[in-house]
């Protein structure tokens, strides 16, 4: 058999991520219960980003690659599929786009992810698998851009949401805005989470941001 038959067939597999992604969202959208007071969207996102770096590990192994690719934006994704979702299944008319600028002219911003409502912002989510590189200035450069959102939509929210506080310090204990603006997911990196201990290192459930949103969009009379 030729190259292009065995390429082929891996080129298959790729490409079915997609549909697997879709058949995911129907599937959980006709059939599963969420509650936004469990735990289980951020178990299920700890769980992906698990997979994802268990997986790059062994292609890293196998070709002697020196670094893993970033996990940055499959973290964006799996988070924006269940903000989607949750929007979704709770009929809200509510948009979610990921890396969309909110205006278009020089300067503005570009979100990792941005709910809107009728051409309007309603919340933008930055989100970092760690704040290792960044540790002194990251609260100073998330205000910026929180400054830069409320000179466009003044009523729109700001949230900052952290895979692991591997890394870095992590955030104040005594700020308010942890579990309500700031949210870390886990103690710990994501191949060192046990699947029948999860729960033991969840820090601050995305399912707590999640619930800002909607509440934030309702209270605006935007859902």
């Amino acid at each position: 058999m030729s190259l292009l038959y065995f390429e082929e067939k891996y080129r298959e597999r790729l490409d079915d991520q997609h549909n697997q992604l879709v058949r995911l969202y129907e599937g959980i959208k006709s059939s599963a219960s969420i509650s936004l007071e469990e735990r289980d969207i951020t178990k299920a996102i700890l769980l992906r980003m698990k997979a994802y770096y268990t997986t790059q590990n062994k292609i890293k192994k196998f070709l002697n690659k020196r670094y893993v690719p970033a996990a940055s934006d499959f973290f964006v994704e799996a988070v924006v599929f269940y903000l989607k979702l949750i929007l979704d299944m709770k009929g809200t008319a509510l948009e979610v786009h990921s890396e969309r600028q909110i205006r278009q002219k020089r300067g503005a911003i570009r979100p990792d992810i941005s709910v809107w409502k009728n051409g309007e912002v309603v919340a933008i989510i930055e989100c970092k698998t760690q704040l290792g590189r960044n540790r002194d200035k990251w609260e100073g450069d998330f205000q910026e851009r929180e400054a830069k959102l409320k000179c466009e939509f003044p009523s729109a929210k700001a949230f900052l949401v952290v895979m692991t506080s591997v890394n870095w310090p992590g955030f104040p204990d005594n700020s308010k805005k942890v579990g309500e603006q700031y949210f870390t997911l886990s103690s710990v990196w994501p191949t060192n989470i046990s699947n029948d201990k999860i729960d033991t290192v969840i820090m601050n459930p995305v399912e707590g941001l999640f619930k800002e949103i909607v509440s934030g969009t309702r209270a605006h009379n935007v859902v």
